[in-house]
């Protein structure tokens, strides 16, 4: 059963300066009352008892105090429109990314499409920034200052995380941390890589994602038949990258796995070569009506206002007051 409650409960020791308003409403009137006798006032106009019109005044202040506190009884539920969404973006900023099967590489790609994205994003929204490669590397918190977040971003490169590798499941698990289980329907995930999932463990990480109903969607930067990759040496010329073994690597779209990733989670696998803003079509296709969904199926419940029961009786309070002595007073 619902206990009757108080939205302004701090305001209980106003209560114990009753008496004294009745002291002085008392002492007013009776001053009111003793200024008619001397001016000459008929007696019938002087009857009105100082004590009786303290109490009623007294008793109209103590309900107006009440109201004032808003008493709160019973429960109902409401539709709760939820104005944020969490925007988290996992920016894969290994060596790979420096192909150039993407102008002028996948990595400045990326970054120019999430800065397309963010003007389309409203007041309430939040973004965040996690840069990964063989670990990850939180670079802006959940945020609404956008502008910073600009900045920040400008400043990812291949040194960002100097760990080699791509690490796509501890991505995925350092977004999940920054969520939160009562906005996991207004938190979205943006995988931004070229796939290569070096340790395997990228769809498990979409299964726990899927399991805190937490959407992921990936783009994928890069080409599927693969593409060298280009380091300038720091003298002005460039050359391949190498592996250990002194074999130049090639970097290869994974879309079968951001695919499969995406699946998991109901999110969608888009190639950045297929379309010149992936992420604006992203948004307005499937970020937009996800969280329509979230808002009318927000719900919420809420304690029952019950002012009404203190502020009508205050009201004929107040008519019986102008009715009784403003008769006479005319």
């Amino acid at each position: 059963m619902s206990q009757l409650t108080w939205s302004e409960p701090h305001l209980w020791p106003l209560l114990l300066l009753l008496p004294l308003c009745w002291l002085a409403f008392w002492w007013l009137f009776g001053f009111a009352v003793r200024g008619g006798a001397r001016y000459g006032a008929m007696a019938e106009e002087r009857g009105v008892s100082p004590a009786r019109r303290a109490s009623l005044w007294t008793a109209l202040a103590g309900l107006l105090l009440l109201c004032w506190m808003a008493p709160l009884l019973g429960e109902e539920r409401v539709a709760v429109e939820r104005r944020g969404l969490d925007v988290i973006f996992c920016l894969d900023t290994s060596r790979s990314m420096l192909a150039r099967d993407l102008e002028p590489d996948r990595l400045a790609r990326a970054k120019r499409d999430i800065d397309t994205v963010l003007p389309l994003l409203v007041g309430g929204d939040r973004v965040a920034l996690i840069a990964f490669a063989g670990r990850t590397r939180l670079i802006v918190p959940l945020t609404h200052d956008l502008d910073s977040f600009r900045q920040l971003m400008d400043d990812v490169d291949t040194d960002t995380v100097r760990t080699g590798g791509s690490d796509l499941a501890a991505a995925l698990r350092g977004a999940l941390q920054l969520s939160s289980a009562d906005n996991a329907s207004t938190t979205v995930i943006v995988l931004l890589t070229d796939g290569e999932d070096l340790t395997g463990a990228g769809q498990q990480a979409a299964a726990e994602a899927a399991a805190r109903g937490v959407v992921v969607h990936a783009v994928g930067y890069g080409s599927t038949r693969g593409t060298k990759i280009v380091l300038d040496d720091g003298t002005g010329k460039s050359e391949f990258l190498k592996s250990d073994n002194g074999d130049e690597v090639v970097s290869v779209l994974d879309a079968d796995g951001l695919r499969d990733i995406a699946r998991t989670t109901g999110g969608e696998f888009v190639r950045a070569d297929a379309m010149p803003l992936p992420l604006v079509e992203l948004k307005k296709k499937r970020i937009d009506p996800l969280v329509k969904r979230a808002y009318e199926a927000g719900e919420d419940v809420i304690k029952k206002p019950r002012f009404q029961w203190v502020l009508l009786p205050a009201v004929l309070l107040l008519i019986v007051e102008i009715l009784r002595y403003g008769a006479r007073r005319r």
